[in-house]
């Protein structure tokens, strides 16, 4: 029978490789690097707009910041142009819009230029429009992906959030009771 002798050279080694293996999951499992790392808050951003993004009478539609949307209650969907599930919640968004809704977008993870091309091709439910290319915002309000839906109410307190797409039911149910909750 052969018996291997551990040194205590390989056993410090094999249990240092293990505390790393282990901290390297939980930095990916709890976002430690981008809630550590993000230069925005939900109380501190300015999302610039979709150049060329502009609405039915021709008019560029504006990004928003922070101070823009401060103390206000309000309807936020986070997406991006490339998410299968951000397309199929889209028209429910569109048909929330239609019925008066005001609805403020991010386009989280994307490249403008291509949220440009969808929103253009799919129609533009938002009444403004932020672009968050690295997704500092989603993030900042507790999203790890798109799509993701909030009332801020009054912002930047989050009064309902959504993560995955949303139905019109869903948007219709409880979209307008948090808004005047937080009015």
């Amino acid at each position: 029978m052969t018996h291997v002798l551990l040194s205590r050279r390989s056993l410090l080694a094999g249990a240092a490789l293990g505390v790393a293996a282990a901290g390297a999951l939980a930095w990916r499992r709890y976002d430690l690097g981008g809630r550590l790392f993000n230069p925005l808050t939900a109380d501190r951003f300015d999302l610039p707009p979709v150049p060329g993004l502009t609405d039915a009478t021709g008019q560029p539609i504006s990004g928003f910041s922070a101070a823009d949307i401060a103390g206000k209650a309000l309807f936020l969907n986070t997406f991006a142009s490339w998410c299968p599930q951000c397309r199929e919640e889209h028209q429910a968004l569109l048909d929330f819009a239609r019925s008066g809704a005001i609805i403020y977008g991010v386009a989280a993870l994307d490249d403008p230029a291509n949220t440009l091309e969808f929103l253009r091709a799919h129609g533009n439910p938002f009444t403004r429009v932020g672009v968050d290319r690295n997704g500092w915002l989603n993030r900042a309000l507790g999203a790890r992906g798109v799509p993701a839906s909030f009332v801020l109410a009054p912002a930047p307190r989050i009064a309902f959030q959504h993560f995955g797409p949303i139905t019109l039911a869903e948007l219709q149910a409880k979209v307008p009771p948090a808004l005047r909750a937080g009015a």
